[in-house]
């Protein structure tokens, strides 16, 4: 007997086993393991590790995290933000589905799926076992503990979803909670001390123990701190922790608030079209082409302006590199009480280089997204310009509304010139680190395009698949490593990378051109 709550779930779980690119995704992680044990392996034997198994067991339980989170930011905080981009939630309502039907059809089948994913890797995890250093247990705890998280961040997203009305929004949302959990407990515990030691308050009366209580169990909640106990020589348990039961206990906990407030949120359905992102100000007042803006360059000054955010969002920009280098002073003064000069510097210098490259990479997740998405390529190609020329505006545009951010390299710049003159005069007496810092721009420039070719091949998940493809990528060229430096030298490994990225960035660049060419002949 099928329950009519389910049917939504199991046609939805269906699709979700069934897909390519879940076939793919199987694939990519026997990569992952065959990069991730055969380096371990070759370098165990030559003495480098003692514990080969340890070593490989973390390596994935990391790359594992990282790629949950990753992933979680796009695929499970999608799950009810697609169907109110595209419209198509009240459809979905007419059919007299009630909302945990939808719940269930729309995110736990992701996570299910996602289950099978990481559950897919334990017999092939059981072999560090057998490469010592590792036993039974750690392996369970690990993968018991990523499960629970994945549980989490999944109900999570699930309720950024349901909230916000597109997937940006709750993205955005969705990893500003994660870093709260992350590393919210470092600044109660500080705030704890400072009541201790400033105000000499006795921890153990007033409420100042109750802070202390909930610190510790904030702290043992987080998945970081889970696994580092897992990680300790000895480990003896237990296999399920308080990490595993209040992970599961707030994901129901956010399952059950999504729940509550789908009705209200999702009552009245919005166009989430372009034009209406980022509007702050008067109706119609982002809608105004200026007078100077003509031909061909409207395609930049919309793309600036509904993509990028226009001032508004270049103004919000500035403001969030502010409060990262505010934040790294303010942590360099707790521990220090004084900053100087080199240390401003560097923090701007590295602030804005990240900053630049993090917003370059969602520019190129999402460049071509909304006009694959509201069906406009079909248009933009009757103008009298090239589809090469059209992906160059549009490249124009993200890139004037990202790289102002670097006016806070150059301030950093102008903070340390001796220092900065002394690292490039270093870098260019030393072939291996120049080649290297080539290929790094290389490797970036690479990622970029992937990013946006992915994102016109997949409906979502451009951004983490290219971290996956990159890392996978990366592992290969560290592993030929030791054969270049040995047969050939520094100079043969960075030349050869190097080729082989320009190659790939040719490819990828002729791919995204003709992609654009064929999505727009489908329209």
């Amino acid at each position: 007997m099928k329950l009519p709550a389910l049917a939504l779930f199991e046609r939805a779980l269906r699709l979700e086993t069934r897909s390519v690119l879940i076939c793919w995704a199987r694939v990519g992680l026997l990569g992952v393991i065959l990069f991730v044990l055969v380096p371990i392996q070759s370098m165990a034997q030559v003495g480098w590790y003692g514990a080969p198994g340890l070593r490989f067991l973390q390596e994935m339980v990391w790359v594992n995290l990282v790629f949950i989170t990753l992933a979680g930011l796009s695929y499970f905080a999608s799950a009810i933000t697609e169907e109110k981009e595209e419209m198509t939630l009240g459809l979905l309502r007419m059919t007299d589905l009630n909302p945990v039907a939808i719940l269930l059809g729309k995110s736990t089948s992701r996570l299910v799926g996602a289950f099978l994913l990481l559950l897919v890797q334990v017999p092939f995890v059981l072999l560090a076992v057998t490469l010592g250093g590792v036993g039974l247990p750690q392996i369970l705890a690990a993968y018991g503990t990523l499960l629970a998280y994945m549980f989490l961040l999944c109900n999570l997203a699930l309720l950024a979803s349901v909230v916000f009305r597109n997937t940006s929004a709750a993205a955005a949302a969705s990893l500003f909670l994660l870093l709260l959990f992350f590393i919210g407990h470092y600044w109660a515990a500080g705030i704890e001390r400072s009541l201790t030691a400033d105000y000499h308050i006795d921890p153990t009366r007033g409420g100042l123990w109750l802070l202390t209580w909930a610190t510790d169990l904030w702290r043992q909640a987080t998945p970081s701190e889970r696994l580092g106990e897992i990680f300790r020589t000895g480990f003896a348990g237990p296999v399920i922790g308080f990490q595993i039961w209040s992970n599961l206990a707030l994901g129901i906990f956010f399952f059950l608030l999504a729940w509550l407030v789908f009705d209200r949120c999702t009552h009245e359905e919005k166009d989430s079209a372009p034009a209406r992102r980022w509007r702050l100000s008067l109706p119609g007042w982002r809608s105004r082409i200026p007078a100077h803006v003509t031909g061909a360059q409207a395609i930049t000054w919309k793309d600036f302006t509904f993509i990028s955010g226009g001032k508004l969002g270049l103004l919000l920009k500035f403001i969030v590199v502010g409060l990262l280098v505010g934040l790294c002073n303010a942590i360099a003064f707790e521990n220090s009480s004084t900053i100087t000069r080199e240390f401003e510097g560097t923090v701007l210098i590295w602030v804005s280089l990240v900053a630049t490259a993090v917003w370059l990479a969602l520019e190129a997740a999402r460049i071509f997204k909304d006009e694959i998405r509201w069906k406009t390529l079909s248009s933009l190609v009757t103008l009298p310009i090239s589809v090469r020329e059209l992906a160059y505006r549009k490249v124009a545009g993200a890139l004037v509304g990202t790289l102002p951010i670097l006016t806070f390299f150059v301030v950093g710049l102008l903070l340390i010139p001796d220092q900065v003159g002394k690292f490039f005069e270093e870098l260019f007496r030393e072939p291996f680190a120049f080649g290297m810092l080539i290929v790094a721009v290389l490797q970036y420039l690479l990622f970029l395009h992937l990013t946006a070719f992915l994102s016109l091949v997949i409906k979502r998940g451009a951004l983490p698949l290219a971290i996956a493809i990159q890392y996978l990528g990366g592992s290969f060229s560290l592993g030929l490593v030791s054969v270049f430096l040995v047969a050939g030298g520094p100079g043969t490994f960075s030349f050869i990378v190097a080729i082989v990225c320009l190659v790939l960035i040719t490819i990828l660049h002729c791919a995204i051109g003709a992609r654009l060419a064929r999505a727009a002949a489908e329209e």
